[in-house]
This record gives structure tokens, sequence and C-alpha cells, in this order.
């Protein structure tokens, strides 16, 4: 009796030495297996997120997701692409609310554009834009309506069509929100110059105009929906599992995950490729351009960007809205954020990188036109420097990304802005 006393004690040593072994193992493995520190938060943060998904109210239909792939966008006539129909978008593919708001004594409607960092500036700090302007006298009592002009990839003059398509719609607008100028300088570069597509097409346009037409891309846009939907479904499930205070299912989870994301990204490539080595013409190419000056062609994007601006500036006035630009901060800025350990491993690329280059070259040109914004009495704001002496982590992805922290930090500094304009 008491050797089997003895004999269970010591299988629950074992037990436990193993429990203790497997939940610490992340923290030991995670920068071998995954290139980054192991952080229960972040990993938290992310399963959050996609629960949040299935509960989405009437006036606040957001979207965390932050990857945006070729089969997650469809043709629209007039905005280049729109997201394809699903719950967590309203009727015209696009997060937030129906854009067909109107002026009343009681609302607040306010719009904001850009590409995928104002659309997750929206899903990540929606609410506290909402809480910030509410706080203040002006709109204590008011209803604040978001209406999202961005997804990812927009660039103008996408952003300004939407403005334009949704008014002639009979929407009316208080405010309008415009956070651009990564998109505008990189894609032209990145994603269109090297197949000769017109800069200020839609990004990808060669392949949007196409991808349609050909029996295995739509294979192998089946297939990357496949993916997409397994991978979401497992977030989804371990964020309502007792598992997920698991360090060790956390780190099963995502090296899984990450896989998935790779799969998804392996196939896009493919897609890409095979439309881009199929013949082109007119309609996915538009007027055929090269260039034999880089400097050159990165100031005529940046002209293009403030002019786009100074277009909804026109409208603001015939229309009686107000119009607030802000040019968004990137980690590619010359001494613009002192990089935290973790920022160095997920947010900054050593190497060669086209948005690495594109950025490095380009922003300074959208600096310049931006100062000629101002000197037009806009009410433009470069946010470049913004996180010059930020020591906390702000960036989550080697693009352009941010993490809820940088998300809030730019939400702070927008509604600051508005507010201190009426003051």
């Amino acid at each position: 009796m008491k050797s089997s006393s003895k004999r269970l004690i010591y299988i629950l040593i074992y037990l436990i030495i193993i429990v203790i072994t497997l939940e610490i193992t992340p923290f030991i493995l995670s920068s071998f297996i995954l290139g980054h520190s192991f952080s229960r938060s972040s990993i938290h943060n992310e399963l959050a997120q996609s629960n949040d998904l299935n509960v989405v109210s009437e006036d606040d239909q957001g979207s965390s997701e932050q990857s945006e792939y070729l089969g997650d966008h469809i043709l629209h006539p007039y905005l280049g692409f729109v997201s394809i129909p699903h719950d967590t978008y309203n009727e015209f593919c696009l997060p937030g609310i129906n854009p067909l708001t109107k002026k009343s004594p009681d609302c607040l409607n306010v719009v904001i554009m850009g590409g995928s960092v104002a659309k997750d500036l929206y899903s990540y700090s929606g609410d506290r834009i909402k809480e910030k302007l509410k706080a203040t006298e002006r709109y204590r009592n008011k209803r604040i309506n978001l209406v999202v002009f961005a997804l990812g990839g927009f660039k103008q003059p996408q952003q300004l069509l939407a403005l334009n398509y949704f008014m002639a719609l009979g929407a009316e607008y208080d405010i309008v929100i415009n956070l651009d100028g990564f998109n505008e300088i990189v894609l032209p570069y990145s994603d269109n110059l090297p197949f000769h597509v017109f800069p200020s097409y839609p990004r990808h346009w060669n392949i949007y105009a196409r991808k349609k037409l050909d029996s295995k891309v739509v294979l192998l846009l089946g297939k990357q929906a496949v993916v997409k939907e397994e991978q979401e479904k497992c977030k989804r499930k371990l964020s309502q599992s007792i598992a997920r205070y698991s360090n060790f299912r956390l780190f099963i989870w995502q090296i899984s995950d990450n896989q998935k994301t790779n799969d998804i990204a392996a196939l896009e490539l493919e897609i890409r490729n095979t439309i881009e080595n199929s013949p082109t013409d007119y309609q996915a190419t538009g007027i055929y351009t090269s260039i034999n000056d880089t400097a050159s062609f990165f100031e005529d994007q940046a002209v293009f960007w403030r002019k786009s601006s100074e277009q909804i500036d026109h409208l603001s006035k015939s229309a009686g809205f107000s119009y607030f630009h802000f040019l968004q901060p990137n980690q590619y800025v010359e001494n613009s954020k002192k990089f935290t350990k973790e920022e160095l491993e997920i947010a900054y690329e050593k190497g060669p990188f086209s948005y690495k280059d594109a950025a490095q070259t380009g922003y300074p040109f959208l600096i310049e036109e931006g100062s000629k914004l101002r000197k037009s009495n806009i009410n433009f704001v470069d946010l470049t420097m913004m996180f010059k002496n930020e020591s906390r982590s702000v960036y989550n992805d080697k693009c352009c990304h941010f993490n809820q922290l940088g998300y809030d930090l730019i939400a702070d500094k927008i509604i600051n802005t508005i507010i201190s304009e009426y003051n």
C-alpha cells in the first residue's frame, strides 16, 4: 500500500515536471522556431480580435483582419476594388456603417479614409475615437457614426473617388479624416511599375482586371479561401477554449497559424505569377509605364498625393465638412523611431525589401508636399516623427502596421488635432 502511494506521488511529480517543462518551452524555443520571442499577451490579443469578429453591432461593423489578399477583393466600377461580401462589412463591402449617412443635429458623421492602416485604426481604435470625441463639450450629446473608406491596398485617388461617389449617392459628412501616404508612395513603385501599370491605377490592377478569367486562377483562389477559413476556424476555437491559458498550446497554435499564413502567401504568389505571365493589354495596364529617373517618379507620386488631398479640401468647402489629413508614420523613415528588441525582430527588414526602399526614398517627397498642403491652409499633420521618443513597441510587421498601442497613440493624436481646431 505504501509502495503504491509512493509510486503515485512519483507519477504526480513527473507529470508536474512535464507540465512545467512544456509551459516554459515556448519561451526557450520561440526565437529559434518563429524568429521572435514568445508573448502570451500578443497571442491573446490576436485571439480576442478573432473572437470579436463574431459579435458585430449594427453601428460598429469592423474587422481586425490585417492581411488582405487578392481573393479578398472584387472589382468595383468606381472604387477600383472592394471586399468580397461578408457579415462584418456593410452593404457596400467596406468596413464601418453604411456610408450613406445624413447630417442630423444629434449625430456626428466621421469618415476615416486610407489603406490598411486606416482600416486597422478603425478596427483597433474606433471605439477610442468615439469616446474621445464624446468626452468633449462640443460632441458630448451626439451619436458618433464612423464611416470607413479604407481597405488593404487602397491609395489615392480611391479615397477621393469613394468620397465623391457616396456623396453623389446622397451621403452627408461632418468630419473627414484621411490617414495615408505609405501606399501612395510605395505601391506605385513596388506593385504597379514592375508590370508597367499606370501608377495612379489601383494596386495590382493588372491582376484584378484579369483574375476571374482564368480557370487556374479561380482554382487557386478557392484553395486560398479554404486555408483562410481553416485558419480563422482554429483561431476562434482556441480563443473560446480553456486551452488558451496554456503557454504550450498557444505556442503550438502559433506555429500552425504561421504555417497556414505561409501557405496562403504561397498561393497568393502562385495566383500573381499565373496572371502576370499571361498576355497583357490596355485593360490590365492602362498607359504603358516605365521610368528612367526613380527620384522623379517618386516626386510625381507625392505630387499626385498632394493634389488628391487638395481636391478633397475643395470638396469640403463646397459640401460643408471639415477635412483633416495625416501622413502616417513608418518605421523606414530615417531617425523616426528608436526600435525595441521586439521591433527589430518582427518589424524591421534589414536586407533588401521593395517597400523599405520605396519608403526610404519616397517619404521625403511626401513630407515636402505635405508642407505645401499646410501652406495652403489645409489641416495637414505630418505624423512621421510622432514615435521618435517612444520607448515602447508600436510596429508589428515589416510593412507599415502597428500594434494596439501604436493605433491608440495615432488615434489620440488625430482626435487631439481635431479638438484643438475648434478651441
